[in-house]
């Protein structure tokens, strides 16, 4: 009994020198001492620099390796490369914490109609030249799009596009998010609700040409009214998709018994409609 409190105790102390060490590197990360796609040190050097056992820093390494920070290389020029950080992971644990809270649909679209229409009124004041050329080659990728999953993307794409020609690094991020999130769960709303390409053609049509306005203005620097169309224009897409909230599903059990029950064909045709009228 004593060895094995013994054994637990040890390993404890190992990971916990392991965190430190890993927070210390995590640390020069973030303030920009080693950049994505630097080598760190050798596992040598490291071990030298921070004065700590082998399975000590390999501990550490795992644990950034874990968080996206870097990638472990093989071979004889291998070692620990420092990488750009991931979204998706932190997009993936964001929508699950929503999920578990009880998050709807319908509160989903409401951030993205506090979030983006701000982020275009900074757009307009802040955009470069490349960030409108690359605005305009998203909604041509909107009007070209000749599915459903491939318009969503083009979608998602622009909402991201305008959130960092904002050039607000916190609102890009909070945007990117809820950004990635509404657009996988958007995409699995469509399909599970049975509506297709064709049966939204002119909604989807409808957007590319709001998307186009929307440009034309932070173009024009004219803050107030990009904010005001795409704030309008959400909110009456929001009241079409979503007139009763509906659950924000990302994950689901595979048992049988709680498999969701498909939609009536009435409500079908009725949110079909909704979105024709918007």
């Amino acid at each position: 009994m004593n060895e094995n409190i013994t054994d637990e105790r040890r390993n404890h102390e190992a990971r916990t020198a392991s965190e430190q060490v890993a927070e210390q590197i995590r640390a020069l990360i973030a303030s920009g001492q080693v950049k994505p796609g630097d080598m760190l040190p050798s596992e040598r050097l490291l071990i030298d620099s921070y004065d700590v056992a082998r399975p000590t820093m390999r501990g550490a390494l795992r644990i950034l390796e874990s968080d996206g920070l870097i990638s472990i290389e093989r071979g004889t020029h291998g070692g620990a490369r420092v990488r750009e950080p991931d979204l998706v992971p932190l997009a993936r644990l964001f929508g699950l914490h929503l999920q578990m809270r009880g998050a709807n649909m319908r509160e989903l679209f409401d951030t993205q109609v506090a979030l983006l229409p701000t982020a275009a009124s900074l757009a307009a004041g802040n955009r470069t030249d490349p960030e409108l050329q690359h605005l305009r080659l998203v909604v041509e990728r909107c009007g070209s799009a000749e599915d459903l999953e491939t318009f969503l993307l083009a979608v998602a794409d622009f909402g991201t596009a305008v959130l960092k020609a904002s050039h607000n690094r916190v609102l890009a991020l909070y945007g990117e998010l809820s950004t990635a999130v509404r657009s996988e769960a958007l995409y699995d709303f469509a399909t599970n609700a049975g509506f297709t390409f064709e049966s939204v053609e002119i909604f989807l049509r409808r957007t590319t040409k709001l998307f186009s306005n929307l440009v034309d203005l932070i173009e024009a620097g004219d803050a107030d009214r990009v904010e005001k169309l795409w704030k309008n224009e959400l909110t009456r897409a929001s009241s079409a998709l979503w007139p009763e909230p509906a659950p924000l599903e990302l994950y689901r059990s595979s048992d049988p018994k709680r498999r969701r029950t498909v939609r009536s064909s009435a409500k079908l045709q009725k949110r079909s409609r909704n979105l024709r009228a918007v």
